[in-house]
């Protein structure tokens, strides 16, 4: 990865209170007390500084996308020329958290960088006049933001960052076109109506009432960055710009490793690995603002540093690891409050600017928005830069601290994606912990019913609810109804993925929803292995008391029941879904809402035992069919045992016999869950043996690839081929010169596994190690200690 490398922060910057007029507001919004005075850019400085117009001039002369770009930009600020500003009237009319701010905030969000860029491109005086004018008008009204009645009052919302955004970039701009009167009155309405409000809302500690943890998360960091972005553009004109800058740009250290909040049952912002836990959309959101400011912040004090935070290194990951390319367009896995066509382009742009660069951000641009359309990527990020997804990227990834996996058999356009969320529920994270969502042959088939208007009542009584999700239910309900409605209550105990593994053909992660169901259930693990061309699920549930266990497929357009299987079909593209487990099993359709539509209704689908039962497995195949058509599809049979049941794959060239043990379950909680099945002898809860069709099956050596979940051993007819004191999950290759080994458990491990003949090199979690090879019992031992 192509990262900028984090340089020293000046830890010893302060600001003085430099400035030339407005001390009257020093009583009005309290601030840091300054000291020493960086070094400030001239104006225009936070985007369309002078270098910036330079370059952009230079890409517009030698790219014909770029020109032709800023052609449609300067026509869109002639049209803006026409434009009939919203009254004060109507503004302040409404009602409610928002009231009607959203088309002055809107409208003047749109105005500042596009009349502020013609401007500065042009030198024409019409798009700085009509510019001035609507900094005036907006500036007389009484309050940016809406008034809900909320105890004690708010100030500040996003309407009012939205504010503080087009009058920054606006102010910015046209500086030197406004007279001094006009400066002093514009700068005082930023700070009355924006950037006060805001900062004594969200961060300020004498009239605070906001928590980093409030509003979902998002809205600390849109809030909050623009309100500093409006300060930035404020500074040498107000006595506390600097100051506020200052308070702004280090609470943003807090804010990324907020940590969660263990009593009022808030989620961490983001997952170690750079996810943030409100979905796609709102993580594209809440970045993409910090790092308008953060860009602005670079380019006015060019010889300071903004703190370093190394989240900004992974961030991007998670836009890349989610999306789902297809031949015409890019989607994305849409749980929670998101949409299949999201994008994290914004922010991706931004942290290039930023310096945080990668090729496969690049690639990601180019299928997504390199921004064209807006004034600020346009001359800021670069957008006519795009590259080829790097070969070595990562097909699977887990975010373990906010529950979601994305496993994909290729990062081919129309390849299938898998995706499993198995975490947090609150706000604008939904109750669906283990459910899953498919892509295959460029479309969206196995589905998340996704959301609608906030404001709609459909919202929370569905698709806030577990039934608007691919879980399984008890008696109607999975997660408790207050997880996200009926108070939004949040949940005390979260679900959580584990152990992703992913090697040679062989996919697993084990979503526990025991948590956030455990008013209904005390086992709800849902374990998911991707077994070449076939994704088998296994759903291990148990309840506090018989009822009625329903197994819920929502599904994108079609459903049709052929035999046990059902087709399900989106265009050309198509999946079959195969109830292997129970054996009996009743199908029922059920009243759904449609995505981003709650007047149109839609069918899903929920497998039901025949009686009432507390206790059950669930064993479902997924086979996506073949864009082609030609390939034959594996053949799938159910295996029984004593106390273990389990299922044969018949591939094309291969056989893997996949077995869940009953013993492991937890019912033998005191002594370990040993069987003998078919022939195996071990204590693992799950295990799969791949061989050639023509392979002798009792024979471990013919084996070409194990898989072992849960398991401290395994062995054949005194042949070892697991021995770990302490239970792993595990697959590995055998019969190879080249080792391949995914180990996964506690953080130290010592295994031993089945090796015919010594390998010429061993790679573990994909890396190249040492290995004990023991010819007497063909064991290659492995050490594994990540402490």
């Amino acid at each position: 990865m192509e990262h900028r490398k984090p340089k020293d922060r000046l830890k010893a910057t302060r600001f003085s209170r430099g400035g030339i007029f407005l001390a009257i507001l020093v009583t009005t919004c309290g601030g840091a007390a300054g000291g020493s005075r960086p070094a400030v850019s001239p104006r225009p400085r936070l985007f369309f500084t002078a270098e910036s117009i330079r370059q952009f001039r230079q890409r517009i002369a030698r790219n014909e996308d770029v020109r032709q770009a800023w052609v449609k930009m300067r026509e869109r600020a002639d049209r803006m020329l026409e434009d009939e500003l919203v009254s004060r009237e109507y503004s302040e009319g409404g009602s409610g958290q928002h009231g009607n701010y959203n088309r002055p905030s809107g409208h003047i969000a749109r105005m500042g960088p596009t009349l502020g860029l013609a401007y500065r491109m042009t030198g024409d005086k019409r798009y700085a006049d009509k510019l001035r004018q609507a900094l005036l008008h907006y500036g007389t009204f009484s309050r940016w933001a809406g008034d809900a009645g909320h105890d004690p009052p708010w100030h500040s919302e996003l309407n009012t960052a939205r504010f503080c955004f087009g009058y920054a970039v606006g102010y910015d701009c046209i500086y030197d076109f406004l007279s001094e009167t006009e400066r002093k009155t514009i700068a005082r309405s930023m700070v009355k109506l924006g950037i006060c409000p805001t900062l004594n809302d969200w961060v300020l500690g004498e009239k605070r009432i906001h928590a980093l943890d409030s509003m979902g998360h998002n809205w600390w960091s849109v809030c909050v960055s623009m309100a500093g972005l409006a300060a930035l553009s404020l500074v040498d004109d107000e006595p506390q710009a600097q100051g506020w800058v200052e308070r702004v740009s280090d609470s943003f250290l807090e804010w990324f490793y907020y940590s969660g909040n263990i009593l009022q049952n808030k989620s961490t912002n983001f997952d170690a690995e750079g996810a943030f836990y409100e979905s796609v959309n709102y993580a594209d959101y809440a970045l993409s603002e910090y790092l308008l400011f953060r860009l602005a912040y670079s380019n006015t004090y060019p010889d300071s540093e903004p703190p370093e935070i190394g989240l900004l290194e992974k961030v991007g990951d998670f836009f890349i690891d989610t999306c789902y390319p297809t031949s015409a367009s890019m989607l994305s896995a849409n749980f929670g409050d998101s949409k299949l066509t999201t994008d994290g382009a914004e922010t991706v742009r931004l942290l290039g600017a930023n310096g945080y660069e990668a090729d496969e951000y690049r690639w990601y641009l180019g299928r997504t928005n390199p921004g064209l359309d807006d004034p600020v990527a346009l001359v800021c990020c670069r957008p006519e830069v795009t590259a080829a997804i790097p070969e070595d990227l990562p097909r699977s990834a887990i975010y373990s601290d906010i529950g979601w996996a994305v496993m994909r058999s290729s990062w081919a356009d129309d390849a299938t994606m898998l995706a499993v969320k198995c975490g947090f529920a609150w706000n604008h994270a939904h109750p669906d912990s283990g459910s899953f969502i498919l892509f295959h042959a460029g479309k969206p088939l196995i589905i998340d019913s996704g959301n609608c208007s906030y404001s709609r009542r459909e919202y929370t009584s569905y698709y806030r609810q577990s039934k608007a999700h691919n879980v399984i239910l008890h008696d109607g309900r999975a997660q408790n109804p207050e997880d996200c409605g009926g108070g939004d209550r949040a949940v005390a105990t979260s679900g959580h993925l584990h152990n992703l593994l992913d090697l040679a053909g062989f996919r697993y992660v084990l979503a526990d929803a025991t948590g956030p169901t455990s008013w209904k259930f005390s086992r709800n693990y849902r374990h998911f292995m991707w077994i070449d061309d076939v994704i088998l699920i296994v759903d291990d549930v148990r309840a506090h008391e018989a009822g009625k266990l329903e197994w819920l497929l929502h599904y994108a357009e079609s459903a049709e029941k052929r035999g046990r299987d059902l087709l399900i079909s989106n265009g050309p593209a198509q999946v079959l879904v195969r109830p292997l487990f129970p054996e009996n099993t009743t199908l029922a359709e059920k009243k759904g809402l449609k995505d981003h539509d709650p007047d149109t209704d839609v069918v899903y689908l929920a497998l039901s035992p025949e009686e009432p039962a507390r206790e059950m497995k669930f064993v479902t195949a997924v086979l996506p069919i073949p864009q082609s058509g030609q390939q034959s599809l594996p053949r799938i049979e159910r295996l029984t045992h004593r106390d273990a049941i389990g299922v044969r794959i018949h591939g094309d060239k291969t056989v893997t016999d996949v077995y869940l043990n009953l013993r492991a379950d937890g019912r033998k909680m005191h002594r370990n869950s040993c069987n003998t099945i078919d022939g195996w002898e071990t204590d693992a809860y799950l295990f799969a043996i791949t061989r050639p069709l023509d392979g002798e099956s009792s024979n471990p050596d013919e084996a070409q690839r194990y898989f072992v979940a849960c398991g401290s051993y395994l062995r054949r007819d005194g042949m070892v081929v697991l021995d770990s004191l302490s239970k792993v999950y595990t697959v590995f290759t055998s019969g190879k010169p080249e080792m391949e080994v995914a180990l996964e458990g506690q953080p130290v491990i010592r295994a031993s596994l089945r090796a015919a003949a010594e390998p010429r090199g061993v790679k573990l979690n994909g890396q190249a190690t040492d290995a004990v090879y023991d010819e007497s019992r063909k064991t290659l031992t492995l050490f594994l200690d990540s402490r």
